[in-house]
């Protein structure tokens, strides 16, 4: 959909509300007098037109009996009608020559109802109309006024008494694209209760027609949108939703994600490591983030890290200051930091020089803790907050600062607020707040250092989650996630040893030595060739895991122990009917254990996977997985995101790892599932690494029958 299209929700000249109600709490009704309000505040421009066949006046405006009466063009129909009776709407609203609609109507596909669903489906293709929905609270849009959200700012409770219900933000630059309308009210409010403001707000419904991509991709070319917060559940064409994720970085936007759906279960069958443990939740979190997102776990998450990401540019690095007038919130600050991955360095020597100095001064309390947390006590006034702010701000070492100014000490008020702001402006460092509490004083502390641009938190624990997440931004170098055909068929067949051993010899990655024997002369002279200590083990890839059957045997250092090895296994093998494939005789290979996997994903397409490997790799459970094939940088990004990543950095007499060749490694693997769509599963379990050296040990692989 072109931009100009989509504008129309946002912006139209003429909006026309069809099942307008005599009743005041009635959807129709509702919309209609928000978008009233909208006029009469000098925000909306567009003409407003009441449908309802049923009424003929409304507040002395005429209510029109169906969209062709109405004389003037439409450009937005919002149908809050009867189900049954929103494809004929849609239908009229064609013949009109309207643009866009939003169907708020629910009762299609979401209670089961798709044969409504294929009728719908059907009016839009004829219409030519773009519809927003079915199932939507529609759009709001703080600039031009659009607001077909149906909550009421005052309701009165059961008694008579009136009560806020809902606080509507102002305008602002974070713009929403939500499957959920529940959802996007509950970031509305948050950001509303804090004092931001919003830019837009989409909520998709069913998603019928409009689908979130074309959204993003229109907040992605508008100026006044910096972040975008994207609530997703379903994704239908995974790699088109990474492209527009991608549109947005590029356009200098922020991506929060937050996707439901962590318990589903893949429903491809599980024939390696790999695709027994990387499941659907993994690999979108991969995915998303390789394409620059930042994925948040919660709903509370998506609001509080957008509200930062609005105000603030994400850090530099990682190393963080903390300067609060409280000692016990600065010792739990730093700890939870620290925890969390960030570093709570500390102050140069000459900038505790300085603090000592404000110290014989009198212009901070002598009982000040001059280091990082730089704690005041409570008896810090203002101005000493803002003169030892000024000092750990042009130290010019930390990338983030933490500022916990709370007003529960005498001598602390609020004007400390725009004297933090004015330094915080100017440091060039990320800068977040905190004032804990939910009385009158906390709630006007948070909201002035939202105002003046410091976004801010009730709880110390969210500030910190906060900048952990956005101190973790990947900036994606890639133009675009090619398109992927998929394979249809479910029937897999096991990859011969040999021809395993070729494909990833074609692909650049070393395998071990190794030589399948038949008979005990055989397997004596291959260990002698490749020399002890060997590991021998059945070669049938039938058997996908042969640790579990016994099928491998370590450290066999001589011929007598060849023999017996020999002799185990092939005799497990005649017992699983598999003797025919021999015995495979392999080096002994030393290092770093890795698991390289791959698979193709139901929305994305082919994946790869690295991680810690082994046979607990399913129980140590160390992965990232991400869409193929991959790059360098994104290569590096998979290693530095593994917990035991500093394992890579030698342990144990074992030399470090050259990552260079690691990173070729995962590239060159992550290729082979794009260039041969007949396999499905492929992994190297254990991929070991060990100084320049990176072998594979053993392969497995697993594709489409013809």
């Amino acid at each position: 959909m072109r931009r100009g299209e989509l504008d129309t929700f946002f912006n139209p000249r003429s909006i026309a509300v069809v099942g307008v109600s005599r009743h005041p709490d009635k959807i129709g009704r509702v919309i209609y007098d928000r978008l009233l309000s909208s006029r009469r505040q000098g925000v909306l421009r567009a003409e407003v037109y009441p449908v309802n066949p049923e009424l003929s006046e409304l507040y002395g405006h005429r209510v029109f009996s169906s969209l062709s009466e109405i004389n003037q063009e439409v450009d937005l129909v919002v149908i809050a009608v009867p189900s049954s009776l929103v494809p004929q709407t849609v239908l009229e609203a064609g013949e009109k020559g309207v643009k866009a609609a939003i169907v708020v109507s629910g009762g299609f596909s979401e209670v089961g109802n798709d044969q409504l669903t294929e009728s719908l489906r059907r009016a839009i293709k004829q219409s030519g109309v773009r519809v927003l929905g079915p199932n939507t609270v529609g759009v709001m849009d703080a600039y031009t006024g659009v607001n077909t959200f149906f909550t009421r700012e005052v309701k009165a409770f059961s008694d008579g008494r009136n009560a806020q219900s809902f606080i509507f933000p102002g305008r602002g630059s974070i713009s929403i694209v939500s499957q959920s309308g529940a959802l996007a009210h509950y970031i509305l409010d948050t950001l509303g209760e804090r004092g931001a403001g919003i830019r837009a707000v989409a909520c998709v419904g069913n998603q019928i027609d409009v689908s979130i991509p074309e959204l993003l991709s229109y907040f992605a070319n508008d100026a006044l949108t910096s972040v975008v917060a994207v609530y997703v559940e379903g994704v239908g064409n995974g790699r088109e939703l990474l492209n527009r994720f991608l549109e947005l970085r590029r356009n200098g936007k922020q991506v929060v994600v937050l996707k439901a759906g962590r318990t589903l279960a893949g429903k491809r069958t599980a024939y390696t490591h790999t695709a027994s443990m990387v499941g659907e939740w993994e690999t979108h979190i991969g995915a998303f983030k390789q394409a620059g997102a930042i994925v948040v776990d919660n709903v509370k998450e998506l609001a509080e890290v957008s509200l930062a990401l609005s105000l603030q540019k994400p850090p530099r690095g990682r190393r963080l200051a903390i300067l609060t007038n409280a000692g016990g919130f600065s010792v739990i600050a730093s700890d939870l930091a620290q925890a969390s991955g960030l570093e709570v360095i500390q102050l140069p020597e000459d900038s505790v020089e300085k603090m000592e100095r404000l110290k014989g001064e009198g212009r901070i309390p002598p009982v000040a803790v001059t280091t990082n947390p730089v704690d005041l006590s409570g008896s810090a006034d203002s101005a000493a907050f803002e003169e030892a702010y000024k000092i750990v701000s042009e130290s010019g070492v930390f990338d983030m600062h933490l500022l916990m100014p709370f007003h529960v000490p005498p001598m602390m008020d609020e004007r400390v607020v725009s004297k933090l702001a004015e330094v915080a402006r100017a440091s060039g460092a990320t800068v977040v707040g905190c004032d804990t509490g939910d009385t009158e004083w906390s709630v006007t502390m948070r909201t002035l250092m939202v105002k003046n641009g410091i976004p801010a938190y009730k709880d110390m624990e969210d500030a910190i989650r906060v900048l952990t997440l956005i101190s973790d931004v990947f900036t994606p170098s890639r133009e675009s996630f090619p398109v992927y055909e998929a394979r249809s068929s479910e029937a897999l067949e096991p990859i011969v040893r040999e021809d395993l051993l070729e494909l990833v010899s074609k692909h650049g990655i070393q395998a071990a030595r190794e030589e399948i024997v038949f008979t005990e002369d055989e397997a004596v002279e291959a260990a002698e060739r490749i020399g002890y200590p060997v590991v021998m083990k059945i070669a049938s890839e039938k058997i996908v895991h042969k640790t579990d059957v016994g099928g491998v045997q370590l450290g066999i250092t001589d011929r007598a122990q060849v023999l017996r090895a020999f002799n185990k296994l092939t005799s497990i093998a005649e017992k699983l009917g598999v003797r025919e494939r021999g015995v495979v005789v392999q080096e002994t290979a030393q290092g770093v254990e890795l698991i390289l996997g791959s698979k193709i994903d139901e929305t994305f397409g082919p994946t790869v996977t690295i991680g810690i490997g082994g046979v607990l790799t399913e129980v140590i459970r160390d992965f990232i997985t991400l869409v193929s094939p991959v790059q360098e940088d994104e290569a590096d990004y998979m290693l530095n995101r593994l917990r035991l990543s500093k394992l890579l950095d030698g342990f144990r007499g074992y030399p470090p790892v050259d990552r260079e060749a690691l990173r070729k490694t995962i590239v060159n693997f992550s290729e082979i599932l794009v260039e041969n769509p007949s396999i499905a599963q492929l992994e190297i379990n254990p991929l070991m690494a060990y100084g320049e050296r990176i072998v594979a040990v053993d392969i497995r692989g697993w594709r489409h029958r013809p």
